[in-house]
């Protein structure tokens, strides 16, 4: 399955690279207004991200969200170079009881992260609603820890205890679907698969992390600049 779906993404970025866009200028949703794309810098963004995935603890399968975001660049309204991460929010117990103090929760809690470089191929962007396909290449970190308890009450600072961590490389390739909202938003939703390599714990695996994920966000940026260069030199 991993790797159809690998495949599948290779092939469309490949198909991307030699399309054709039949339109120069771009549509919105609400204003109808148009950009030109022939300029090299087009464009930036912020693009905070929500990402709900599976993490899975020993043998059991916890969904779970990550949230984060990136920032970029566009060039050619085509393709966008940034960087990207995001960060564990949902809770995960694994079933491995770690520390036999009895002071202590025998449960250990799962950390997660990761970012890197972020390359987005836009397919037929001048549409109102078009396709992009970005990958992440980076790495991260996760670990293994559990929150210290005595007499009921959590410490206010350094209140965890780490049994074991790890680096790791990541490859994220996705797809998703594009709605252009204004000429300062738009609203993306689509799919991207996990690949984590080169972890190194005894109790999480490189599968335990590696996971689909269904993504939603919001691209909040300027996304016909050289149309207002265009305009200034008039």
């Amino acid at each position: 399955m991993k790797k159809i779906l690998t495949l599948i993404l290779l092939s469309l970025f490949i198909q991307a690279g030699f399309a054709q866009e039949t339109e120069s200028e771009m549509k919105t949703l609400f204003t109808g207004k148009k950009m030109g794309n022939k300029t090299r810098l087009s464009g930036m963004f912020i693009n905070p991200e929500l990402k709900g995935t599976i993490i899975n603890s020993g043998d059991k399968d916890g969904y779970g969200f990550l949230v984060g975001g990136r920032l970029g660049l566009i060039f050619n309204d085509k393709f966008s170079i940034g960087l990207g991460g995001y960060g564990l929010a949902t809770e995960h117990i694994t079933p491995y009881g770690l520390d036999t103090e009895a002071n202590y929760d025998p449960a250990s809690k799962i950390g997660f992260g990761y970012g890197g470089f972020v390359f987005e191929y836009i397919l037929f962007g001048n549409k109102l609603v078009h396709f992009t396909i970005p990958v992440l290449v980076g790495g991260g970190g996760a670990s293994l820890y559990k929150d210290i308890i005595i007499n009921e009450e959590e410490f206010t600072w350094d209140d965890f205890k780490t049994y074991e961590s790890s680096a790791f490389f990541v490859l994220e390739p996705g797809i998703n679907l594009e709605v252009n909202i204004t000429k300062f938003m738009r609203f993306d939703l689509g799919a991207s698969y996990r690949l984590v390599q080169f972890t190194e714990m005894d109790y999480l695996s490189n599968d335990d992390l590696s996971n689909l994920a269904i993504n939603a966000s919001l691209k909040f940026g300027i996304f016909d600049k050289h149309k207002k260069e265009k305009k200034a030199t008039k």
